[in-house]
C-alpha cells in the first residue's frame, strides 16, 4: 500500500495557529463507519454520543517546556529540544542549526550562565547530552518555551504553557500534547460522568517522532517511533469490566488508541480482548489492515497528509470514508492539526 493513497492538500490557511478563545467550541464531524454519514457538530456535543456503560480513556501525560536555548563556544544562538531523560542530567536533544554543535563542545543557555551543557556524541539525528551546570527541571521552569510543533509558524506565547496541555494534564515527559483532548472541559468531564460512563487515565508520553513524515513510498517500510506508556492495572481492569459487560470503549485521541491497542490480550474465557497492566515503550504500528481489538470510539484531530496517524485513523474508520471526511472538513473550512477541530468516529 502507498503513502501517496493517503495524501491531501491541506491549504495553509487551515492550519490553526492558535487554540480557540474557549476550549470546547471548536468544530467536531461526526463520522459514522458502517454507513459513512457524517454530521457537523460541535465539540461541546460529544457528549451526547456517550451511553450508560461506555469508558472513556484519556491520557494525562503533561508536555514540558522542553524547547530550549543556548550558545555556542562561537557565540552562536542555536536551538535545544529535550526529548529523553536517558539517565541522571543525561539526555537525548535535537538541535537547531547543529553544523555549529560538535562533540565536546560546551553550550551555554542563553539566559543563565548557570546553566551549562556538554555534547557527549551524536546518535540519529541528535546529540546526547550531560548537564554540567544546573539541571533540566530549573532549566524548562525558567527559561523552557513551550514546544509548539513546526506547523506552526510562530514563537510560543505564555498562553501556551496552559493551551498546549489539558486540563487533567498531570504526568511530566512529553514533547507533544495529546490534541483531541485539548477542548475537554471539567464541564464536559461532568456531562460525560452524568451520562452513566466511567472516565479513566493512561500514559502516553507523546514523542517527537510524531511528527515524522512517512518518507517510504511503500507504508509497510516505514519504521514507526517508540513511545513509553503506562497503563495501571486499576485503570485496565475499570476498562476490562465495560467490555465484559458489553459496553464501549472510547479513545480520546491518537495515543489513547495506540496505548490500550499495545496492551490487547484475548482472553480465553471470554473469548474477547482485554487490557492488561502494563509500564515500557510501544512500537505498534497501525496502518489499515490492523485488526483492531479494543477501541469501539476514537476522538481524533485532523492529521497531517504524509504522517502515521493518518494511517492510523484510516485504518480505524476505513480509507475511503477518511478521504471524505478530509475533503468535507477542507470543503467547510475546518481547521486542521493540533490547535485545530476534531472528528468523533463512531
Amino acid at each position: 500500500m502507498n503513502i501517496s493513497e493517503f495524501k491531501y492538500n491541506l491549504p495553509e490557511q487551515l492550519i490553526a495557529q492558535y487554540p480557540p478563545k474557549k476550549r470546547g467550541t471548536t468544530n467536531l464531524l461526526i463520522l459514522e463507519k458502517e454507513s459513512g454519514n457524517m454530521e457537523d457538530k460541535k465539540y461541546f456535543n460529544i457528549p451526547e454520543y456517550i451511553e450508560e456503560g461506555d469508558i472513556v480513556v484519556l491520557n494525562e501525560t503533561k508536555v514540558i517546556d522542553s524547547r530550549t536555548y543556548f550558545l555556542t563556544t562561537n557565540r552562536k544562538k542555536v536551538e535545544v529540544l529535550f526529548l529523553e531523560e536517558r539517565g541522571e542530567d543525561t539526555w537525548y536533544v535535537l538541535i537547531g542549526r547543529a553544523k555549529y554543535v560538535k562533540k565536546k563542545n560546551i553550550l551555554v543557555n542563553e539566559d543563565s550562565e548557570d546553566i551549562q551543557i556538554e555534547i557527549l556524541d551524536r546518535e540519529g539525528n541528535g546529540f546526547l547530552i550531560k548537564f554540567l551546570k544546573g539541571n533540566s527541571e530549573e532549566l524548562f521552569e525558567k527559561y523552557g518555551h513551550t514546544p509548539l510543533p513546526p506547523y506552526m509558524k510562530r514563537p510560543d506565547e505564555q498562553s501556551d504553557h496552559e493551551r498546549y496541555n489539558t486540563v487533567f494534564s498531570k504526568l511530566p515527559g512529553a514533547v507533544a500534547a495529546p490534541t483531541a483532548s485539548l477542548n475537554l472541559t471539567d464541564e464536559i468531564l461532568k456531562e460525560i460522568e452524568k451520562k452513566g460512563a466511567k472516565i479513566v487515565k493512561v500514559e502516553l508520553k507523546v514523542g517527537w517522532g510524531t511528527f515524522a513524515p512517512i518518507r517510504e513510498e511503500d507504508i509497510e517500510e516505514h519504521n514507526i517511533h517508540e513511545e513509553y506508556i503506562h497503563i495501571s492495572n486499576e485503570s485496565a481492569q475499570s476498562i476490562n469490566e465495560v467490555i465484559l459487560k458489553g459496553g464501549r470503549v472510547w479513545a480520546f485521541g491518537t495515543t489513547v488508541a495506540r496505548t490500550l491497542e499495545s496492551v490487547a490480550y484475548e482472553d480465553n474465557s471470554s473469548g474477547k480482548y482485554l487490557v492488561k497492566e502494563y509500564q515500557g515503550k510501544t512500537s505498534l504500528y497501525i496502518y489499515p489492515g490492523y485488526k483492531w481489538k479494543i477501541i469501539d470510539c476514537l476522538v481524533t484531530n485532523f492529521h497531517m497528509p504524509d504522517s502515521s496517524l493518518i494511517l492510523l485513523v484510516s485504518s480505524f474508520a476505513g480509507k475511503e470514508n477518511i478521504k471524505k471526511a478530509y475533503k468535507h472538513a477542507i470543503d467547510n473550512e475546518y481547521k486542521f492539526l493540533s490547535y485545530g477541530d476534531s472528528m468523533l468516529i463512531i
